[in-house]
């Protein structure tokens, strides 16, 4: 295993655990961002194809052209996961401003303590 793999797999596990055991709004989101941030490194870490040489350059036969996809893939993960993570927080940002904190718990037993008037 590379080091990137190594790093990304201990990245998933830290921000899985901050995922599930903290009660913050804020620290989940970031949780998920390091999630986010793991995948995209998982997938940049993994070698390419052996004998493949990048698609760009000159004289590159298409035979021995490595699939640009994967690249594609990952540039189009970090964006859509970047603008996820900002409407995330958005809400986040209204449910601060209606209950006054970003402990979940607490949201939830307000928002229970609404539904039963």
């Amino acid at each position: 295993m590379t080091p990137g793999v190594v790093v990304a797999i201990l990245l998933f596990g830290l921000a899985t655990v901050a995922l599930v055991l903290r009660r913050d709004l804020v620290f989940k989101l970031l949780a998920l961002g390091m999630i986010n941030g793991s995948t995209v490194l998982l997938l940049v870490s993994l070698p390419r194809a052996h004998g493949t040489t990048a698609p760009i350059g000159v004289g590159v036969l298409p035979t021995t052209a490595a699939d640009p996809f994967p690249q594609a893939y990952v540039l189009a993960a970090i964006v859509i996961n970047f603008a996820l993570l900002a409407l995330a927080l958005v809400f986040v940002m209204l449910l601060v401003e209606r209950y006054h904190t970003t402990d979940a718990r607490r949201i939830e037993r307000l928002v229970r303590e609404e539904e039963e008037r």
